[in-house]
């Protein structure tokens, strides 16, 4: 019986990190893999990219309500900011193509 147990665990293991994710890019599964951050907190920070808001720093991720600096600080290793800069460098292109912004 323990060989059912293990084969159990198998297929409802939970996916685990192996790297930082790009908080402006990544997927809302993927959000719900950083440590402390629930399916509630990453619609929230899904919402929030939708709504406008780009993460350039930790301090940005307090924005999103039930994220408070024990939480960021908690975030910070496994989160890229980097999206921001290539966001913002695609601007010059004069693109209207992307995410709506307010």
């Amino acid at each position: 019986m323990p060989e059912v147990a293990a084969e159990e665990a198998a297929h409802t293991a939970r996916p685990v990190l192996t790297g930082p994710i790009d908080i402006n890019t990544c997927s809302t599964d993927s959000l719900t893999l950083l440590p402390g951050i629930g399916p509630v907190l990453a619609e929230r920070i899904a919402a929030s990219r939708l709504e406008g808001l780009r993460f350039k720093a930790p301090a940005d991720l307090e924005i999103v309500k039930g994220i408070g600096p024990f939480l960021a600080a908690k975030i910070t290793p496994w989160v890229l900011f980097s999206a921001v800069q290539a966001a913002d460098t695609s601007q010059s292109s004069g693109s209207q193509e992307g995410p709506v912004q307010d």
